[in-house]
């Protein structure tokens, strides 16, 4: 990776937006750090750019911080785009590797292991913190199917339907039952299979060969 000299920080919250700036600024001693808060500003900065490296936030008070990666990397070919966030969860991390980032780092790691792993990002080391990770990993953990064997049939066929996109309603009335009766299906499916979002859940149809991920 060439010399880090023009860095943009995209974070609505003032403070945080600071601390990436010293993050940076004692890591690489870049020539120039700009912040800004919104996508509309972040759009014109890129527009005007080039920048050697992005730290972006999702949660921006415009929009969806993702919505910057893929423009980010068009117009900045061979520079480095990493999201830096509070969401841990699979949905935000596929969706952001999907855009383009080249990393996704936890904004509420410690300040140490935040350092590390972007110092570790720009040297061509794997792109996530140690917790997001750790949670890749436990999607394939060795107790997995143990855990998956005890889905009964309707089980298996509701989360097979909803990993497909279907909404519980159009489950139930796909299987012929009633929504409240698909629902508690759902219930024991996220129980079972430990997970809490629909995207978890695709993620462990998907392992089971329940849904072909193309």
């Amino acid at each position: 990776m060439n010399a880090i000299r023009q860095v943009l920080i995209v974070e609505d919250l003032p403070d945080v937006a600071d601390w990436l700036h010293t993050q940076v600024s004692n890591l690489l001693t870049p020539e120039t750090v700009d912040q800004v808060a919104t996508l509309a500003d972040a759009r014109l900065k890129i527009a005007a750019g080039p920048y050697d490296l992005a730290l972006v936030d999702l949660g921006l008070p415009d929009g969806d911080g993702v919505a910057l990666v893929r423009p980010f990397k068009e117009v900045n070919r061979h520079s480095l785009c990493v999201v830096t966030t509070i969401f841990d969860d699979a949905e935000h991390l596929f969706g952001s590797l999907r855009a383009g980032a080249d990393g996704y780092l936890l904004k509420d790691d410690a300040e140490p292991e935040f350092g590390e792993q972007l110092a570790g990002i720009l040297a061509g080391r794997p792109p996530l913190s140690a917790s997001i990770a750790r949670r890749l990993l436990e999607q394939f953990h060795p107790d997995f199917s143990e855990r998956e064997a005890t889905l009964t049939r309707r089980e298996r066929d509701i989360l097979t339907l909803i990993a497909k996109g279907l909404s519980v309603k159009y489950a139930a009335e796909k299987l012929g039952i009633s929504h409240y009766t698909a629902a508690g299906y759902m219930k024991n499916v996220y129980a079972k299979l430990q997970v809490n979002t629909r995207a978890e859940a695709t993620l462990k149809a998907i392992h089971m060969g329940l849904v072909n991920p193309s």
